[in-house]
């Protein structure tokens, strides 16, 4: 998704080749921003399935993850109403209840804010703060999401995003899952079995 947003930025910088200002291309960059945005809540949900996948690989047993993770299982099956929840666990089914609860609950994320990842991810990987991996910090993600949802709420009255500012938060959510990726990598490596899961990454 991270291409579309780049053929938008082309597209804009094609319709306005001369640079001579506003043409009114608002919703152009408007549009990037909301797919910027749903790009990062993409990467979100695929990182967080494919650890829970990553880390059921790895362990033989539920007592082998991550302590908050191994909670989080407990309470998803304390707090079911199917009275026959428990026998999903027997032999590995405890990793299809785990992997599935991953796949739905990241699916109701909307607003992904710091607020709201640095407890999800905790809950679902075990990693204590994700946000301590940003180095452009959660100041800069939360302002960028709270434009994309200026924009879905108000449209054109959110006010006109100019180019350098989509582009500049195209390169902030760049480095975002790239820091989000490493810090994974990292936790994922020091909390089971096994080498780095994924080859780290750099802009």
């Amino acid at each position: 998704m991270l291409d579309d947003v780049d053929r938008i930025i082309e597209s804009h910088n094609a319709l306005n080749h001369d640079g001579l200002g506003r043409r009114g291309l608002g919703h152009i960059t408007r549009s990037g921003v909301v797919m910027l945005c749903a790009a990062w809540e993409l990467y979100v949900e695929e990182l967080l399935v494919e650890t829970a996948r990553v880390l059921c690989t790895r362990a033989t047993s539920p007592d082998q993850l991550p302590e908050h993770v191994q909670r989080e299982i407990s309470k998803v099956v304390r707090e079911s109403k199917h009275e026959l929840k428990p026998l999903e666990l027997a032999g590995d089914g405890w990793k299809m209840v785990y992997e599935n609860h991953c796949i739905q609950t990241t699916q109701s994320i909307n607003t992904p804010k710091s607020t709201i990842l640095v407890p999800l991810f905790k809950r679902l990987s075990g990693v204590e703060d994700i946000s301590e991996s940003w180095t452009l910090g959660a100041t800069a993600l939360n302002e960028f999401v709270t434009v994309r949802g200026d924009i879905a709420h108000r449209g054109r009255d959110a006010g006109y995003i100019q180019i350098n500012t989509l582009t500049t938060y195209r390169d902030q959510i760049l480095r975002f899952v790239i820091d989000t990726d490493n810090g994974m990598a990292d936790f994922i490596q020091g909390n089971s079995t096994g080498n780095s899961p994924w080859r780290r990454r750099t802009i």
